[in-house]
């Protein structure tokens, strides 16, 4: 990465290795922001274990892998800010309700960075990827 115009992108490395190494933080990253995904749940499932819905993992490749899960029902998803989910939201106690929300702002959060987090990973991987294959083209 000699060129003189590759300094003007900004990029969050200066060459290879340093992209390699960016990778890495990035995947270390995501095992945090899934561990802390996971303890989010067991939170939940701990404080309400009969709950008329659960945070849960999706993992669909959207982007969005924390969604609300109606109890009973299978890969049925919503947002509490959904008609759904001020339906059930408006059938909580008050004080439940805040919690329940603190829980939707915390999965609001969270999928945001893994979003963010699991963009530039899928990019930089392919990145890496092109340019591997530019070096096999160019020998």
């Amino acid at each position: 990465m000699s060129e003189e115009w590759i300094s003007n992108l900004a990029l969050p490395f200066h060459n290879i290795r340093e992209s390699r190494a960016q990778l890495g933080k990035l995947e270390r990253r995501r095992s945090q922001l899934q561990q802390m995904g996971q303890e989010m749940l067991q939170e939940f499932r701990e404080r309400f274990p009969s709950a008329p819905a659960y945070p849960a993992r999706y993992s669909d490749r959207t982007l969005t892998g924390y969604r609300w899960r109606r109890a009973g029902h299978k890969a049925v998803s919503f947002d509490l800010t959904s008609e759904t989910g001020r339906s059930l939201l408006d059938r909580l106690p008050s004080d439940v309700r805040k919690v329940w929300l603190a829980f939707e702002r915390r999965r609001i959060y969270l999928n945001l960075a893994l979003a963010l987090t699991d963009y530039e990973r899928l990019r930089l991987r392919d990145f890496l990827e092109r340019l591997d294959r530019l070096r096999e083209a160019e020998v």
